[in-house]
């Protein structure tokens, strides 16, 4: 079994070698030899790097500006939300903006009500 130091070293190597080939940098070869060396299996094909949609903090101004004119259901404020980031999927708008409100109410930036969301004045 691996110890914890074990694992820092095999991610950090995991990550470095996700690093290079999404920069296109210098030095893969080695690092896979490294990860080869200490049995670490290498996934064959490197996803595209995420492209997150909203910058930070971007998501709690569009809720709280969702809730300018009264208060909302979640799925009122992911409608607000989706409408105006036409890039990001309604399904995704809705898990966002929940996880954005837990985050505002623990603030005591807003307040829920029955199925409703309402900022705290």
């Amino acid at each position: 079994m691996l110890g914890m130091q074990d694992k820092t070293i095999d991610n950090a190597l995991l990550a470095l070698r996700k690093q290079i080939i999404r920069a296109g940098g210098k030095g893969l070869n080695h690092v896979e030899v490294l990860l080869r060396q200490r049995g670490v299996d290498m996934p064959r094909v490197m996803p595209p790097k995420r492209q997150d949609a909203a910058k930070r903090g971007h998501m709690r101004l569009l809720v709280l500006e969702a809730l300018i004119d009264g208060p909302k259901p979640l799925t009122g404020i992911a409608e607000y939300v989706s409408a105006r980031r036409p890039e990001i999927d309604y399904s995704v708008a809705y898990t966002r903006c929940g996880q954005c409100l837990a985050k505002l109410r623990n603030a005591g930036r807003v307040r829920r009500e029955g199925r409703m969301w309402r900022n705290r004045r």
